[in-house]
């Protein structure tokens, strides 16, 4: 049995191909990515896979994921691939879902109702699914939720300070993003530190290249995250602004901006790209900042400082933390901003082995703390995908 998990990000289509054999056994026989979909970097959109041992790459225009998934489906039709079911990553499942559900006829519409919610993903996602649909019509496809993950928060992370009643009545609370991320990435720092999940304290930072989380994860769970009741809020992100004043969106809408105008501003025109004016991409900006760019050094100074705000805040709500995980494209590469910010917290406990920070690979999982550091500093490459095949399995033999 094939089964294709295809991971939407908002500027990447990220998909596998496992190859799933009696007892559960599986085998990844594609893997690839398409990259700087629908967003506005320096660099040329492209997709990229490896099979059999060979890396692939291919330049073409993706103003959509719709059309990444496209070419997706092209190169499975010219590597011969036929998959059996299809796992998505769903970003925001809102009250509606809070488990892995089977696309059909009876969750189609509480998807569409979704779609607002994660207003970068969810409309992607969905497009996606529509792709897969069209071209392989019947085949079983299954949507894995990352809102999932927060679905335990303690009340007093997840309430606003709002009226109960307006509250309720839409659903306006801290929903929290990124989950199979956490969800992948906290069992496997367990496993490095030595120690069961539910006796570790961690603070992992998802840093990709379209969005960017914080969690902040003891007793087995999340207890408080960044993003809230979308994926908009928290860290400085390729194209979201993060936390603002709310006051600012009101200021907008009387200034004669509707609520969509104002929503695209935060959402795709903000960021590191909205204060840098150059690029949506982190290594961009600090390589122009490096040149002398004031404006990406600006923006990278503010992407880094909100970073440290969280790393503090969830190192007192923590008590202290184990180990600090950086992951995703950006936490797994940028040697300079993990720098960055553990420079100068030795107070804290947190002391960086600068050698091994810049030694550190992006494939593989690595200890980047000095011997004497109280914290533990780890780069962690994450795998969603291996998340969201364990969930279709489970749902394939439950016969759900």
């Amino acid at each position: 049995m094939k089964i294709l998990v295809i991971n939407c990000g908002s500027s990447s289509l990220s998909f596998k191909i496992y190859q799933v054999s009696e007892g559960n056994q599986n085998e990844v026989i594609l893997s690839g990515k398409a990259r700087n979909v629908a967003t506005h970097t320096q660099a040329e959109p492209l997709i990229e896979w490896t099979t059999r041992g060979m890396k692939h790459s291919k330049n073409c225009p993706l103003p959509s994921h719709a059309d990444a998934a496209n070419e997706l489906l092209r190169v499975l039709s010219e590597e011969k691939i036929v998959v059996d079911a299809v796992g998505h990553r769903f970003v925001h499942g809102g009250d509606v879902f809070q488990n892995t559900v089977r696309i059909d006829e009876s969750t189609l519409p509480g998807l569409v109702e979704c779609l607002p919610l994660a207003p970068i993903h969810n409309p992607n996602s969905f497009s996606v699914i529509e792709v897969c649909t069209d071209a392989m019509p019947g085949l079983p496809q299954f949507a894995v939720f990352d809102t999932a993950f927060h679905a335990k928060m303690p009340p007093a992370a997840r309430e606003y300070a709002l009226p109960v009643d307006l509250a309720q009545r839409y659903g306006l609370r801290k929903y929290g993003f990124h989950g199979l991320s956490y969800q992948y990435v906290s069992a496997q720092a367990a496993r490095m530190l030595g120690k069961p999940l539910n006796g570790v304290r961690l603070i992992m930072c998802h840093l990709g290249t379209g969005g960017s989380s914080v969690c902040a994860f003891t007793d087995g769970k999340s207890v408080d995250t960044s993003m809230g009741f979308s994926p908009l809020a928290g860290l400085v992100m390729s194209t979201r602004c993060g936390d603002i004043d709310a006051e600012v969106a009101l200021e907008l809408v009387r200034r004669g901006m509707s609520a969509d105008q104002v929503s695209r501003a935060l959402n795709n025109e903000s960021g590191l790209l909205g204060l840098s004016g150059y690029s949506s991409n982190l290594a961009e900006v600090i390589q122009a900042a490096e040149n002398g760019h004031k404006q990406c050094g600006l923006a990278y100074e503010v992407y880094a400082r909100r970073l440290k705000f969280y790393l503090g805040a969830y190192t007192w709500l923590l008590n202290g933390a184990d180990a600090i995980v950086f992951t995703d494209d950006i936490g797994v590469s940028s040697w300079q901003l993990r720098e960055k910010v553990c420079t100068g917290v030795e107070a804290m406990g947190v002391l960086l082995d600068s050698q091994a920070n810049c030694a550190a690979s992006r494939e593989e999982q690595t200890c980047v703390s000095h011997p004497d550091s109280r914290t533990k500093i780890l780069v962690l490459p994450t795998d969603e995908e291996k998340v969201i095949l364990d969930e279709v399995l489970r749902l394939l033999q439950e016969g759900s």
